[in-house]
This record gives structure tokens, sequence and C-alpha cells, in this order.
């Protein structure tokens, strides 16, 4: 019974991680669209780095238990950065669920009033992209900082 139990298991696990999949292309896309349109608006770049490349493939796999801003644990997104120890003088976060591709997610994101000021607001500095795919679903995140140096 216990073997039974231990190999169902296991294959949930395998069958999940083929399920799975999250596209760095898709990624790079997204940040130099946003670079691109923040370049024509006389900003200057996002940065990007791994440690907020981390926390948004924890968010954009929360979007797909709930779709919210609001964490599964009832905090709110920027609580990541905090436990992360990434030190911000302020955040905001772009979600999105069912876009296929950066080209369509970011024009998604360019027709809502908000998520527009976050990709051209002059006071971030740096910004963490994911999206993540499970079972034909989308969810995409992108967590916008200015970074305290």
């Amino acid at each position: 019974m216990l073997k039974m139990f231990i190999k169902s298991i296991v294959l949930l696990y395998l069958g999940s991680i083929l399920l799975y999949s999250q596209n760095n292309t898709d990624i790079d896309a997204a940040l130099k669209t946003i670079n691109d349109l923040r370049e024509n608006s006389g900003l200057y770049l996002l940065e990007t780095n791994d440690e907020l490349n981390n926390i948004a493939n924890i968010r954009s796999k929360e979007l797909a238990i709930n779709f919210s801003h609001t964490r599964p644990n009832n905090t709110r997104y920027d609580e990541l950065l905090y436990l992360n120890r990434i030190r911000v003088f302020s955040s905001d976060e772009n979600i999105a669920y069912r876009f296929k591709n950066a080209e369509t997610v970011i024009s998604y994101w360019l027709n809502s009033d908000q998520y527009r000021i976050n990709i051209l607001s002059e006071k971030f500095t740096h910004v963490g992209i994911s999206h993540y795919s499970i079972n034909g679903e989308d969810f995409w995140v992108a967590i916008f900082v200015q970074l305290r140096r």
C-alpha cells in the first residue's frame, strides 16, 4: 500500500513537471518590449536581476492558485520582497491570465490605466517578470520596484 502511494506521488510530480513550462524567450521579449516603450517615452530602461525574477516566478505560480494581488496566504504580493530582504522605496505588480505571449500581455497591460502607469512610471528602476504555464493556462506577472541602494 505504501509503495503504491509513493508511486502515485512520484507520477503526480513527474506529470506536473511535464505540464508546467516557463519560457525565458517570453520573459526576454516582455522586458525588451517594456524597455522599448520606456525608451520611446524618454524614460530610462528598467533593469532586472535574478532575485526579482525569482520572486516573480513565485508570484506567477501563486496566481494559478489565487488570481489576485493578494497571495494565497492572504498577504500582499510585496511580502515576498520583504521576506527576501529586497529593500524598496516603492513597488507595484502587473498580473495577467490567459495571454500566450509577451506581445499580447504587454498590449493588455497598456490598455489598463494602472498597469500602463506602472510600465511608464519614472519612479521604478527594476522589474522582475515571469510567465507560468500549467495545464494550458498562462499566468504573467511583472513586479516593478524602486530599489533602495
